[in-house]
């Protein structure tokens, strides 16, 4: 389904300056991060092609304002927490515009995934140093994001014949553990690691390790009409991510990220008018 771009991220720009409201009062640690952040170091606002928004936060802040988001949020606002949400498969917060529809295809058959137009709160951990820790760190890492993956499967996830097979004999197992069990067992191998001491830093469930400079303090750039917190070692951050960041992709490349099903600036997607 073809979405208005431009009007998706004035409603983004929004949301974003509600939410960095509510964690400047609450004095809590963010910053621009993934395509937002690579938007304000070279455009000074969005990528023109980009259709969300994402925050960064360290794992003390991101734990305080998971908890206060719903009191904290103006009415309109909605906290969708991954930990609640059976088919999520992401350890990531969203808020979302609740009188507005943005429903992604690849949550099309979940409507517990369902939401509005949205900005995305990533989780920013401590990691060990280079060496045997850090590699069993990795291991246990992919092994809980498989597992969550795994827990969180639903039957029409299947394709093959080998996959079905497989699903029905491993089906005891969903009966044993709740469908969330890895990804809280996945939190706790994080909070290992503490944000302020280590000396690296990773994403929730992101394979990419920065030095811990990249991520301690912040600096304001210019993004939109506003000026939002950024790491003060964008630069070094961003070449890590996107190598030559201050080179656009061809122009081939320049394309919304999340293809929608849904979508609709003044319907709600509760009311699934798609189904009326």
């Amino acid at each position: 389904m073809d979405i208005d771009t431009k009007a998706v991220q004035a409603r983004e720009l929004a949301i974003l300056k509600e939410v960095s409201a509510v964690l400047d009062r609450l004095g809590l640690r963010y910053w621009a991060d993934g395509g937002t952040l690579l938007g304000a170091a070279r455009h000074r606002g969005f990528i023109p092609w980009d259709d969300d928004v994402d925050i960064g936060m360290p794992r003390p802040d991101f734990d305080k304002f998971r908890h206060l988001a719903a009191k904290e949020l103006p009415e309109w606002l909605e906290l969708q927490d991954y930990e609640n949400v059976r088919h999520a498969g992401h350890s990531i917060l969203k808020i979302h515009d609740v009188r507005t529809t943005f429903v992604e295809d690849v949550f099309a058959s979940w409507p517990e995934c369902h939401t509005g137009v949205y900005i995305d709160i990533f989780c920013f951990d401590g990691f060990p140093d280079p060496g045997p820790e850090r590699e069993e760190r990795v291991r246990r890492k992919k092994q809980f994001i498989r597992l969550n993956g795994f827990l969180r499967a639903d039957w029409r996830d299947t394709r093959t014949a080998g996959e079905k097979l497989r699903y029905i004999l491993l089906a005891p197992v969903r009966w044993l553990l709740p469908f969330n069990w890895a990804s809280m067992c996945q939190e706790e191998l994080y909070r290992k690691s503490d944000f302020d001491t280590a000396n690296w830093i990773s994403e929730c469930f992101e394979w990419v390790v920065y030095p811990a400079g990249c991520l301690r303090g912040t600096v304001k750039l210019p993004f939109e009409d506003m000026e939002l917190p950024c790491p003060a070692g964008y630069d070094e951050y961003l070449t890590t991510v996107y190598g030559d960041w201050r080179q656009p992709p061809p122009e081939g490349e320049r394309i919304p990220a999340h293809p929608v099903a849904w979508f609709s600036l003044d319907k709600s997607y509760r009311d699934r008018w798609w189904e009326k």
